[in-house]
């Protein structure tokens, strides 16, 4: 039975706690934004490569992965990517983000990360549900016709008109349930709709979500050790 894995942003000791406590031998289904925001988003990259040797694993794209591929091969996206967390992901890279964007090719510093990025999906489907990253339109029935940009960052037009979506269950994150008005320790579930985001980085809790029992797991934040920091 799959459980699917809200936005982690970079909280390695939160991430390594939550799972720890899932069953072993469950599919996890990690819905994107691994990275930005917290303390350690290089070590949560190298702990989720690790974790894929040793148990099924799925990764999902999510908007902040997109922003620093972005960044990567874009000037004029840097300065949006580092005022949305990507300068703590920087650090904990060993980077320090002035001298990064002087660098001549901006992608041999993060390389494992581009690596990892180029095989990150769009959606998943199964017979529980449709795992996204942020949301989709309801409009188009089929997964395979939604628009790249609104997988990984649809919010309003999703969330307030759940009573649209008829098709299968959809599990997403992106938008943390504490702007929905649901305290740190619930998830949004309305409809078919069932938002995991339970914004972990802003010291609420990382949620794992059985998508065949409706089981919830979750973890507080708790904060890492800053062991990169120097400058």
């Amino acid at each position: 039975m799959p459980i699917a894995i809200g936005d982690i942003h970079g909280c390695l000791l939160s991430l390594e706690r939550l799972v720890s406590r899932l069953p072993r031998n469950e599919e996890l289904i990690f819905l994107g934004d691994y990275v930005d925001r917290g303390s350690c988003s290089a070590q949560v990259l190298d702990y989720l490569l690790e974790l894929e040797r040793n148990r099924s694993c799925r990764f999902l794209k999510g908007n902040h992965e997109q922003m620093m591929m972005d960044a990567i091969h874009h000037e004029e996206r840097i300065q949006t990517w580092l005022t949305n967390g990507g300068r703590e992901t920087l650090l904990s890279f060993w980077q320090e983000p002035a001298d990064w964007m002087r660098l001549p090719r901006r992608e041999p510093p993060l390389a494992r990360f581009v690596s990892f990025h180029e095989r990150l999906l769009l959606y998943h489907e199964d017979e529980y549900a449709i795992y996204v990253h942020a949301g989709l339109d309801p409009s188009i029935a089929d997964i395979r016709d939604q628009k790249t940009h609104t997988l990984l960052w649809e919010r309003e037009r999703f969330i307030r008109n759940p009573e649209r979506w008829q098709g299968k269950s959809v599990v997403f994150g992106h938008t943390p349930t504490r702007r929905m008005g649901i305290p740190a320790d619930g998830i949004f579930k309305k409809g078919k709709l069932v938002g995991v985001d339970t914004g972990c980085v802003y010291g609420g809790r990382l949620t794992g979500y059985d998508t065949a029992t409706g089981r919830v797991y979750q973890v507080p934040f708790e904060q890492d050790e800053m062991h990169w920091k120097r400058w």
